[in-house]
């Protein structure tokens, strides 16, 4: 009786080391096994906790191949300095993200100053500036000198068709410029009453020429 008793209580005891063991390698899988992904906003916060008010570690810029470690809700985990940190999972993908052409990186920044006042004669993209100063200093930012007045402009860069139109692209009106912006929008420095803005369609007014400064 006392042998049958030992036999099972060493086949249980075996039996119960290899659960263990078992579960404790499918453990070390889930924890240690990484994969790869590609960031698609242009900038992704690196936290140190899965929080968006988490204290903020670093950053990664669109496209860098990170690599993964699982997820917690809606926060990927990565590593940062060798630690434990998180990213935000909505901007990451399986695939690389196309490029963003030098014309929709003019639109982009274009936009950053929607809201901001207009001004005649004015030069500052934050305190006041005009049609013609707002897509001067818009270009200029990128490294393209064009002239300063709108009539001037309407003989910058290359002449385009409106068919050909693309993001970036100058659209002079008769005495007003604005930024082509894509989905039939321009980006310009609209009036003292409305400042920089979005305005559609792009051809809300009789066009005078389109030119393309972004090569």
């Amino acid at each position: 009786m006392h042998r049958k008793i030992y036999s099972r209580a060493i086949v249980c005891m075996l039996t119960l080391a290899m659960l263990l063991t078992f579960t404790g390698f499918k453990k070390q899988t889930s924890v240690y096994a990484a994969y790869t992904r590609y960031v698609t906003a242009d900038t992704l916060s690196i936290r140190e906790k899965a929080s968006a008010s988490s204290k903020k570690l670093g950053a990664y810029k669109k496209g860098t191949k990170i690599t993964c470690y699982g997820s917690t809700g809606n926060w990927t985990e990565v590593k940062n300095n060798g630690k434990t940190a998180y990213v935000c999972s909505s901007y990451l993908s399986s695939t690389k993200p196309s490029a963003t052409s030098k014309g929709q990186q003019v639109v982009n920044y274009a936009k950053r100053f929607i809201g901001n006042p207009y001004r005649y004669g004015g030069t500052s993209l934050t305190n006041g500036i005009d049609c013609s100063g707002f897509t001067q200093a818009i270009y200029r930012h990128f490294g393209y000198s064009i002239p300063r007045t709108s009539g001037e402009q309407r003989s910058a860069g290359k002449k385009v068709s409106w068919s050909n139109k693309k993001p970036g692209d100058l659209i002079c009106y008769y005495g007003h410029v604005a930024i082509y912006a894509g989905n039939n929008t321009v980006v310009h420095a609209s009036s003292k009453k409305t400042g920089i803005k979005t305005t559609s369609p792009a051809n809300y007014r009789s066009v005078a020429s389109v030119r393309r400064i972004v090569k």
